[in-house]
């Protein structure tokens, strides 16, 4: 079964406000709000998705679609927003995503110095901007010279600089790197309220819904495998569980992914013996470095024991799409990759 994706509607009563609905038939609306809490979480250029997700906490935005001044309600508080912002900096790579499908380019983005990280459609829809350095710690000097008119933060990791970048401009603060898919298109939503474009936010949610639903459509009802969704770097390997974006896009799906968790952790540190015992039998794999800890592993004969390598299941993707893009455009494109290896046939 996919797991339901409730997305709030301003246009909407409140009795359909928390309506469930699965991936394949995501609402596409203004208004709503994502969130994320909890300790602070390390820089995924190193473990994929955050280390902690949570439930979305903030209140629906209603009925304010359309409106000159409009208070956007988001992880940390209410953010007043005038006319339509055109000079937006986001401080994540999924508020790109919502800019573009919102038709805002924005003229400021975090991307770690390295262009190469934003999804390349998006790169190419946005043009030229101004990078504002890393994401986990964005340059404020910066970001204070494009003089913008709204900025775009992560609600967890940009919460200590959430004064400092209200002093900048109207800051509005949602779920990103922390977030699962639920949480990443409630942002979106927001993000098309506060530029005041519900309606082309709402013709793009339309779109992706459709992409979402044929690529469902493809994928056999009875299909139990095992999937995990891993990052792999110098040191380490971390398997991204239930509550990170990527399987919960696979989740949506129909498909099965693993490691579960009781907690919050969306991130998983993998031994090899723990990923044998694991015991997947399909693995996606993103590598963050030339050099991986996974590499050595190949050499041993416990890796040969995991039912994915035994069956030439094993595949490497990107993690700019996997992991950090977190988006519309990255759920389609991890949809589709995913369906693609799966079911060749289809």
């Amino acid at each position: 079964m996919s797991r339901p994706f409730p997305l709030r509607s301003p246009r909407r009563s409140a009795a359909t406000l928390g309506a469930a609905l699965t991936l394949a038939v995501l609402t596409a609306a203004c208004g709503g709000t994502a969130g994320s809490t909890g300790s602070a979480v390390k820089d995924d250029t190193a473990k994929g998705g955050g280390e902690a997700a949570a439930q979305p906490k903030a209140e629906a935005n209603d009925a304010i679609c359309g409106q000159n001044s409009r208070p956007i309600k988001h992880d940390l508080g209410t953010t007043t927003i005038t006319g339509k912002p055109k000079r937006v900096v986001a401080l994540e790579f999924s508020f790109v995503d919502a800019l573009v499908n919102a038709g805002v380019k924005p003229i400021g983005i975090a991307d770690d110095g390295k262009p190469d990280r934003i999804i390349k459609q998006l790169r190419d829809a946005v043009g030229d901007y101004t990078s504002v350095g890393l994401r986990q710690s964005p340059n404020l000097q910066v970001i204070k010279s494009l003089k913008p008119d709204l900025i775009l933060a992560d609600s967890q990791r940009d919460a200590a600089l959430y004064k400092q970048l209200q002093k900048i401009a109207p800051t509005v603060a949602l779920g990103s790197n922390a977030a699962d898919y639920e949480r990443v298109m409630q942002s979106e939503v927001v993000v098309g309220e506060a530029v005041g474009e519900c309606d082309k936010m709402t013709a793009a949610l339309d779109k992706h819904k459709k992409a979402m639903a044929d690529l469902k459509a493809k994928i056999p009802a009875d299909d139990k495998r095992r999937i995990v969704f891993a990052i792999t770097y110098d040191k380490g390997v971390s398997a991204q569980t239930q509550r990170a974006f990527a399987p919960t896009v696979l989740r949506g799906l129909g498909l099965t992914t693993v490691p579960s968790t009781k907690g919050q952790d969306a991130t998983l540190s993998m031994t090899l013996e723990s990923m044998v015992t694991l015991a997947p039998e399909v693995l996606f794999m993103a590598r963050n470095t030339p050099k991986t800890l996974s590499d050595q592993w190949q050499s041993s004969q416990l890796w040969k024991q995991i039912p994915s390598v035994k069956n030439n299941k094993t595949y490497v993707v990107d993690g700019n799409v996997w992991s950090k893009g977190r988006g519309t455009l990255a759920a389609e494109l991890i949809a589709r990759e995913a369906t693609e290896k799966l079911f060749p046939a289809s």
